[in-house]
């Protein structure tokens, strides 16, 4: 019977600090959800910079070609730095010009996010 009475006091005793663990665990598993919702923050604020700055490099390209400016990239890559974003690419297909904007990113794994667009002339009929 001592035997039996020793084994429980040694289980009971076992139990002491377990709480400690617990609060330890629950606030890396907190920290670790709040890294990730930040990071997914700013991976959705730098993809919205990014395609402001396509939106009115490509704007400003069209315009700047439809004017007849002989180099309408320029007109675009100047929009995009003057948005705190660099130039990814800028194709003219005609009447239209393709962008595209890049945005660094704060994040380790994705350095940086890029954005197309369009802009020309429509045709109304």
């Amino acid at each position: 019977m001592d035997n039996v009475k020793h084994w429980f006091a040694w289980i009971r005793g076992s139990d002491e600090g377990s709480g400690t663990i617990s609060g330890v665990a629950l606030i890396a598993v907190a920290a670790i959800m709040l890294g990730a919702a930040a990071s997914a923050g700013n991976l959705l604020l730098c993809l919205h910079r990014a395609q402001n700055a396509a939106d009115l490099a490509s704007v400003a390209a069209a315009n700047a070609l439809y004017s007849g400016s002989s180099d309408p990239c320029s007109v675009a890559e100047r929009t995009i730095s003057g948005n705190n974003a660099t130039i990814g690419s800028c194709t003219i297909e005609g009447e239209d010009v393709l962008v595209e904007a890049q945005v660094g990113t704060q994040m380790p794994f994705v350095s940086h996010v890029g954005k197309q667009s369009r802009a020309g002339p429509i045709v109304c009929e």
